[in-house]
């Protein structure tokens, strides 16, 4: 498990450009996220042109190319497999066409689809393709030149990219995950593990008649006292607890020989409670979470009470990054980072954006997957935007969560901060510190990179948006300042 800091779903992770008429073109493709949930993103041919150069990779083998077609690109997610699906809008009949490489003039077709998907929609189901690697999707109307390039040969659509849900770590009592309850924590329950009464048969199970979709987990103890902590859910849930253990070395060593647990709950309801009395600190506890209603659902963990507290600094990160920084030179952008420990990192993901705060891919380097010794890394970006460029990295751990860090120009220097608040919001979302007289242009986008018009308010130094009528999802705030500098930040609606 991850800190709640940095349970980033890969499904919600960028900012993209506008829609692309061409690969190589301006504006570049729009970067497709793919998650283990469908998430659409509207798409549209109209406006856009046909092309079967090469710059543009040919003719498609497939649904009778010819009318309009637009662009996307993705990033392959750990494991190498992705399902593309396409749902209609006024576009019922569609094609597609999948690649890798990329420009110039370099692309080569991995598959062509007409009807796979829904209706006459299509739909490709992609493995062996390399994690890390960008690939580029290739859509438009089924009919080709016999449509003409009039209105009959464009319309809507959308597009959702999914990856299959790795296996958790956590399935067995040996690699407990983590976690604190001081601060609701939020987390995926395990669906299609094996029960633990099999995987781990020695321990014993307490009230637990079944064991199903197992999660280990353990805490420690910061303040003694009466712990009282809620596990609830939207569906059947329940917990055994065993302590206490003087470190987690003990606690892991005596897996498979757990005793008789401290507390334990096998009852029908999605919300249980725990309570240990008299723990003391320093006490580890190992905490397992079976999800009985086997449906992948959040579940929260919570302080209810008590007088006791858990240590939230166990929570490791999945990469400890000590230094993102650029140099510049006259022609080109040197862009390292270091690390001084990762834990399952996948890949960095080195993104752009100029002054308009559209961000990009640019280059995508491996991780080191798990390592505690200092590694660095660079790219040098040899193609700036002309004005000021800004950087971020976007890491990605194996099980597709992900991390965003800090922006900086380049001229190495950390761009302007900026606080928005409450995170998660509901109705309304303020941004700290900033005044309507500070306030050259306040941007903000969904994760598609459409503008979103929202009324604002001042109250006090602070902006205050009405996000009342947002979708629940990740938005972007972009602030150009009236002395020139530059913010970027982000909120969620839920």
């Amino acid at each position: 498990m991850k800190t709640f800091l940095l349970l980033v779903l890969f499904f919600l992770s960028t900012i993209v450009n506008g829609q692309s008429n061409t690969p190589c073109g301006i504006p570049l493709p729009p970067l497709l996220v793919a998650g283990t949930n469908c998430v659409n993103t509207n798409g549209t041919t109209v406006g856009a042109t046909y092309s079967s150069n090469a710059a543009n990779a040919g003719t498609p083998p497939c649904a009778s190319p010819g009318a309009p077609d637009v662009w996307y690109s993705f990033i392959a997610p750990p494991g190498g497999a992705v399902n593309i699906q396409t749902s209609a809008g006024s576009i019922n009949d569609g094609g597609m066409a999948l690649y890798s490489g990329g420009c110039p003039n370099n692309f080569n077709l991995i598959q062509c689809d007409d009807d796979s998907g829904p209706g006459l929609m299509p739909q490709i189901n992609a493995t062996g393709l390399t994690p890390g690697n960008v690939y580029y999707i290739r859509f438009w109307k089924f009919g080709g030149a016999g449509n003409g390039n009039g209105n009959n040969a464009t319309g809507t659509f959308s597009i959702c990219l999914t990856f299959p849900s790795p296996l958790a770590s956590n399935v067995t009592c040996s690699n407990p995950s983590p976690i604190c309850s001081g601060t609701p924590i939020n987390f995926t329950a395990n669906t299609g593990a094996t029960p633990a009464s099999q995987s781990n048969p020695g321990n014993n199970y307490g009230c637990l008649q079944t064991t199903p979709n197992p999660s280990w987990y353990y805490l420690e103890i910061a303040t003694g006292g009466n712990l009282v902590i809620d596990v609830s859910a939207g569906s059947d849930v329940d917990f055994a607890i065993w302590g206490p253990y003087t470190n987690l070395t003990q606690a892991t060593a005596n897996c498979n020989n757990y005793g008789v647990p401290q507390d334990c709950s096998y009852s029908t309801s999605a919300v249980e409670q725990v309570n240990l009395t008299n723990v003391a600190t320093s006490e580890v506890y190992i905490l397992l979470v079976t999800n009985y209603a086997n449906t992948i659902q959040n579940i929260n963990v919570n302080n209810n009470g008590g007088t006791a507290t858990t240590n939230c600094g166990i929570l490791i990160l999945p990469v400890e990054l000590s230094s993102w920084k650029v140099t510049t030179t006259t022609s080109e952008n040197r862009l390292t980072w270091t690390t001084q420990s990762e834990r399952n990192s996948s890949y960095f993901a080195v993104q752009r954006a100029s002054e308009d705060g559209l961000w990009e891919t640019i280059s995508v380097t491996s991780g080191a997957g798990n390592s505690n010794e200092e590694l660095s890394y660079e790219f040098v970006d040899k193609k700036p935007l002309s004005g000021t460029n800004y950087y971020r990295l976007l890491q990605v751990d194996t099980d597709g969560t992900s991390v965003y860090s800090d922006v900086i120009s380049a001229n190495g220097e950390q761009a302007r901060e900026m606080s928005l608040y409450p995170n998660p919001a509901k109705e309304k979302v303020r941004i700290s510190g900033v005044s309507e007289t500070d306030v050259e242009e306040l941007i903000i986008r969904n994760v598609n990179g459409n503008v979103l018009e929202l009324s604002r308010t001042a109250v006090g130094n602070d902006l205050e948006l009405n996000i009342n009528d947002l979708q629940d999802g990740v938005y972007f705030v972009q602030c150009t300042f009236k002395d020139g500098s530059t913010s970027f930040a982000r909120f969620v609606v839920q």
